[in-house]
């Protein structure tokens, strides 16, 4: 009986540690990716608005325009790409691609259409954000919303855009979530991330 009890504690240990699933087993997330207009106007955007770091950029790298128009594995046609890797906090790392005369389309995506993504930048101070962002000009979509139901409860967020169109959002939970009051498992919060 005792043998039972560890070993189905066992099991339950190993459930509620991330990474832990079936499949590719992950340590997290490493990087978002993200393609902009203007490589420079992103880092700096990402510089001011949120004190980034950029650590890495490679290219220009040509690409194969030929290659690209015979086969559709080649991600999008264009010129060249140029890449950089900027640290934001404790988050995920951001990569950002700079195509030169890319063939596809160069409408952004609305959000609720496929392929359509977002980063949430987390932050204790969300009124003092929106403040910030308004201040330098970011077009700020509404006034944040505050989740007062659900497992989202004790959560505010607000959408905002950055200079070349993409939405994002400003997200902030400093007295956690609804959901963490009947689950011992968590979501990742940068503001502690090592739990």
């Amino acid at each position: 009986m005792k043998f039972v009890v560890s070993l189905l504690a066992a099991v339950a240990l190993l459930m509620a540690v991330p990474g832990h699933a079936a499949g590719v087993p992950i340590a997290g997330v490493d990087h978002v990716g993200i393609n902009v207009p203007d490589l420079k106007q992103a880092e700096a955007f990402f510089i001011d608005t949120f004190g980034c770091v950029p650590v890495t950029q490679i290219g220009p790298f040509p690409l194969d325009v030929a290659a690209a128009e015979k086969s559709e594995a080649f991600a999008p046609r264009a010129d060249s790409v140029t890449l950089a890797m900027i640290r934001c906090g404790t988050g995920a790392n951001i990569e950002l691609f700079e195509y030169v005369n890319p063939r596809g389309s160069k409408a952004m995506p609305q959000l609720a259409e496929a392929g359509a993504s977002h980063i949430a930048f987390y932050t204790e101070d969300i009124v003092a954000g929106v403040a910030y962002l308004k201040s330098h000009g970011i077009t700020v979509l509404g006034e944040p919303i505050t989740m007062t139901a659900g497992d989202t409860g004790g959560e505010t967020w607000v959408h905002f855009r950055a200079p070349w169109g993409a939405e994002m959002e400003l997200v902030s939970y400093p007295k956690g979530k609804a959901y963490e009051g009947h689950t011992a498992q968590r979501l990742w919060n940068p503001s502690r991330p090592a739990q």
